[in-house]
């Protein structure tokens, strides 16, 4: 009982700085913030060849939104397919078959995260890191973006809102959005939980599967394999996203996932 309170408490205690976080990531006048994540940022601009300051009217601002998950759900299903065949897969994992792989790539492409899948049994590092954390990164933060976008629709009076080229009104830009709501939100706030969690006992290793050997030698199963793994950093993302797709089966009921009393305020507290 004492824990349900204390996880009542971390949650509106962090609601009131976490929005006005918010508000200051998305106001359209300069900021702190700009001096310390700009240049992370201008970087991403400059990879992906946008142009974060040109105004979109909300069908373009939709567009672009579908575009990134098409590309993104072709690439998530390819790797998993093929993740037999690619680095980080040191315990050997098969690719997916096509029909899971489909439905895992919907799920996460779409923000619901059904998982038909055991991670630690079915996913490589290297899918998981950069196929399933990809998607729990960037899903939730392109709702966020979407959410903003709405907002300014709803709020903004034409006159005082920037134009696009076609005289329609502009909801701002989708990969200015995206970005901002990745590196000055979800990364952020995801490193403090991953580090938190690791603090807790949480694994943090690319090694392969441990095994370890009971203290009693007539134990029917002479040795026991214990999946690891790089679980913390994917645990946080999971639970800042509100994802599903936990790094094993069980997700955070598992002790390896979720180890102690101070590890579950500090997921349920980051959900």
């Amino acid at each position: 009982m004492n824990e349900v309170l204390l996880i009542y408490a971390v949650a509106l205690l962090l609601a009131w700085p976490l929005g006005l976080y918010l508000a200051t990531i998305y106001s359209p006048r300069p900021t702190a913030l700009d001096r310390l994540f700009g240049p992370v940022e201008w970087v991403l601009y400059r990879a992906i060849g946008v142009d974060p300051l040109a105004p979109m009217h909300w069908k373009a601002y939709g567009k672009a939104l579908l575009k990134l998950h098409v590309v993104l759900a072709l690439l998530v299903l390819v790797i998993l397919m093929q993740q037999g065949r690619l680095p980080l897969n040191p315990d050997g994992i098969a690719g997916m078959s096509w029909d899971l792989a489909l439905h895992t790539t919907a799920s996460f492409i779409t923000n619901t995260n059904q998982q038909h899948y055991s991670g630690q049994a079915q996913l490589s590092y290297f899918a998981h890191l950069v196929a399933i954390v990809s998607l729990q990164v960037i899903t939730p933060a392109a709702g966020i973006a979407a959410l903003v976008a709405i907002l300014r629709t709803a709020f903004a009076r034409r006159e005082a809102s920037a134009l696009t080229t076609d005289g329609a009104v502009s909801v701002s830009n989708f990969h200015a959005d995206l970005v901002r709501a990745i590196v000055r939100l979800m990364l952020p706030v995801a490193f403090i939980t991953a580090l938190l969690l690791a603090w807790q006992g949480v694994p943090n290793t690319l090694e392969g599967a441990q095994t370890a050997t009971p203290l009693d030698p007539s134990a029917e199963l002479a040795e026991q394999r214990i999946p690891v793994g790089p679980v913390g950093p994917m645990v946080a993302i999971k639970q800042v996203g509100t994802n599903g797709g936990g790094w094993y089966g069980p997700n955070s009921s598992v002790p390896l996932e979720n180890p102690t009393p101070v590890s579950n305020v500090v997921e349920t507290g980051a959900a």
